[in-house]
């Protein structure tokens, strides 16, 4: 679904609201996106300085007291005393940041800096959260980007939906997103659903495991071919299904066709190679596979780990499972 445009969103928001700019502001280095001081302590931990600058990577962005000493602008494509440019591309280097952190760690900071925006714009600096929805959107919804991430998108769906100052036809043109986005969330349990192997139709519920990898791919996606040979060539994904604690379902959403027989060959023997065996997939009902290739992991109860994961982010989560066991 197409979202409006944000300068359309802006102008909203802008309605109504009072400029709170100060015109005895005294000048700030501007165009200088403030970094992340990371302390002496928790450097040497790869880890704990992730998690650092993901908690605090816009403290001294949003500080009250650089706020304070903007120089005022009447640049409209200016956001907080940077340029779109460098906001943009600061905004997608903390995307990657939370790629890389604990999921929870990831969502929280993303939660908090949607609150601040919120309360930003309610005071009258809508431009800000405005910027935050139409990047967010590119590098966490669209289907094209590797970043795509509904649990870190989210946040920023439900601020849309909590901020006062956005219009009620701007909120409803992201509903469509915001439902898609609730679809098979992680932390619930992943709706059912039937397969084919074309020797037979089983469920997805039948598949004992400690863990389900199930990997969504096209006969003839090139990206999915990739994403296959760097699965193959996984030491992690190989000792956990060699383990038998993990087992892997090579999942086509679409009906058997020859194209599908004929790549067969090209999955591992181990792993449960099938098709759509109902319709279920293309009717979009219960799941929306908005990228292809797209890969979940699933628990021994069926509860999602990843969702829609790019291969970088399913190997790192499978290395902290490969941990405990």
């Amino acid at each position: 679904m197409k979202t409006l445009p944000l300068i359309i969103v802006c102008l909203a928001l802008f309605a109504g609201c009072k400029r709170g700019a100060d015109n005895n502001a005294t000048p700030y280095q501007t165009n200088i996106f403030p970094s992340v001081k990371v302390p002496e302590s928790i450097k040497s931990s790869r880890t704990l300085s992730a998690e650092y600058t993901a908690k605090h990577y816009w403290d001294e962005f949003l500080s009250r007291d650089r706020l304070l000493k903007l120089k005022p602008t009447r640049d409209t494509a200016e956001i907080l005393g940077v340029s779109r440019a460098i906001f943009t591309e600061s905004f997608k280097n903390y995307v990657a940041l939370l790629e890389n952190v604990n999921d929870s760690v990831a969502v929280s900071s993303m939660t908090d800096l949607v609150n601040r925006a919120v309360a930003m714009a309610e005071k009258g600096m809508p431009n800000f959260f405005g910027t935050i929805m139409e990047e967010s959107e590119k590098l966490l919804f669209n289907s094209a980007s590797p970043m795509m991430n509904d649990e870190l998108y989210l946040p920023v769906l439900q601020g849309i939906q909590k901020c006062k100052v956005i219009p009620q036809h701007v909120k409803a043109s992201y509903g469509y997103q915001l439902s898609i986005c609730n679809l098979n969330r992680v932390g619930t349990v992943a709706s059912d659903f039937k397969f084919s192997t074309g020797y037979g139709i089983k469920n997805m519920y039948s598949i004992n495991a400690d863990y389900l990898l199930i990997f969504f791919f096209s006969p003839d996606c090139g990206n999915c071919r990739q994403t296959l040979e760097m699965m193959k060539k996984s030491d992690m994904i190989m000792n956990l299904v060699g383990a038998g604690k993990m087992k892997v379902l090579a999942m086509a959403p679409e009906a058997e066709s020859q194209m599908w027989r004929e790549k067969r060959s090209e999955f591992p023997t181990d792993w449960i190679y099938a098709c759509d065996a109902d319709g279920t997939f293309s009717n979009g009902d219960v799941y929306v596979l908005r990228a292809i290739p797209g890969i979940y992991i699933l628990d021994s109860q069926k509860k999602i780990i990843v969702k829609d994961g790019s291969i970088q982010h399913v190997l790192r989560v499978l290395s902290d499972i490969g941990k405990d066991l």
